[in-house]
């Protein structure tokens, strides 16, 4: 069973077009769904070039809604990075918190090369 676990896990990883790199950042982000904007309540656990993942408390992040966000890398001087990206996922992971997988669908180079120089920096580490 262990073997079928860890195929799974390596099939999954396969699947992804960016690797992702952990990280713990708080962001704001804009739902219109929602018509405010949350920012203390969510934090990103880990991303990529391609997107991130948002923990939220209480409720996730509703599937196919569009998002922006803005947030700092750590030991980033390029100032707050600011993405927009649809909601691809949520699920709960423990009691009274979710996980919310977004695409990025817009994003600034300078972001978009920040984000890669932090990636590339985690997986030397």
């Amino acid at each position: 069973m262990a073997k079928e676990s860890k195929k799974l896990k390596e099939g999954f990883r396969e699947r992804r077009k960016f690797v992702r790199a952990d990280l713990y950042a708080v962001t704001r982000y804009f739902c219109p769904l929602r018509d405010k904007e949350v920012g203390v309540h969510t934090r990103i656990s880990n991303i990529s070039e391609g997107g991130a993942l948002l923990v939220t408390f209480v409720e996730g992040v509703p599937v196919g809604t569009s998002i922006e966000m803005s947030f700092l890398l750590p030991g980033d001087n390029q100032g707050l990075i600011t993405v927009k990206g649809e909601v691809r996922h949520t699920h709960i992971f423990e009691k009274g918190l979710c996980r919310s997988g977004v695409e990025f669908s817009k994003i600034k180079e300078k972001d978009l090369l920040a984000i890669r120089k932090y990636v590339a920096s985690a997986e030397k580490k």
